[in-house]
Formats: C-alpha cells, structure tokens, sequence
C-alpha cells in the first residue's frame, strides 16, 4: 500500500469509530418511546416504556406459548423460556436493551422486540421545501 492509500484507510477507520462513538453514547429514548414486540413480524404488543425503577413484566402470546418482558429503568429485556421453545436461549441472554436501534430477536419462535422512540421537542420538521 501506497502512502496516501494508508492515509485514507486510516481517516475511514477513526471516521467509523467515531460514528460508533456517537451511536452509543446518545440518548437513550425519548419520553413516550414504545416497546414493540413482534411475532412472525405482526405486532403482537406495544408497551409504553416506564421510567420507574420499580420491575413490570408483561406477557405476550406467540405460536400458542406466553412469553414474557421485562421492564424496569427505561429498559428492557425478554425473560428466559423453557429450553424445549428456545433450545440456545440467545434472546434471553442478550440482556436488557435501552436505545432504538437495538433489539431482541428469538429465531426459534420468530420474536423480535424493539424500541421505538416517540418524538421529542425539537424534532419536528420545520420546513417542506
């Protein structure tokens, strides 16, 4: 490699952490931010998210089971199933998820769990050209 060649990997390189930098040192979620579970990618339930420190789990059907959610800090995280539905239980050791573009996926039974955030002040668009 050439000398400007390894320059410009190296400008990619901190631009692309700095990205990631940014992505994971923003904000969580907006105040009135959701939680959205999905089977066989229908939503099943939306959950507003609570910003108390005080745990709530809330059930969910998919594929004539009940799962369960976990909400508590603004966060969220899927319960462990019996390992006859969730052989690996990947989607419960994932752990709690806090910000919009992360989520909870059980490929087994086709659930995802996402967040979605509502809007706060100052995101709206100002101007339709």
């Amino acid at each position: 490699m050439k000398k400007f060649e390894k320059i410009i990997a190296g400008v990619i390189l901190f631009l692309s952490f700095v990205s990631i930098g940014i992505m994971m040192f923003s904000k969580s979620n907006a105040p009135n931010s959701n939680v959205v579970i999905k089977v066989n990618d229908k939503v099943v339930k939306e959950i507003p998210m609570n910003n108390s420190s005080e745990s709530k789990i809330y059930d969910f059907n998919f594929n004539d089971h009940i799962g369960q959610v976990e909400l508590k800090n603004s966060k969220v995280r899927i319960l462990e199933m019996s390992r006859d539905l969730c052989p690996n239980g990947i989607c419960s050791k994932t752990g709690w998820i806090d910000k919009t573009y992360q989520s909870i996926v059980c490929l087994p039974n086709k659930i995802t769990i996402t967040i979605q955030g509502g809007k706060e002040k100052g995101d709206e668009i100002d101007v339709i050209p």
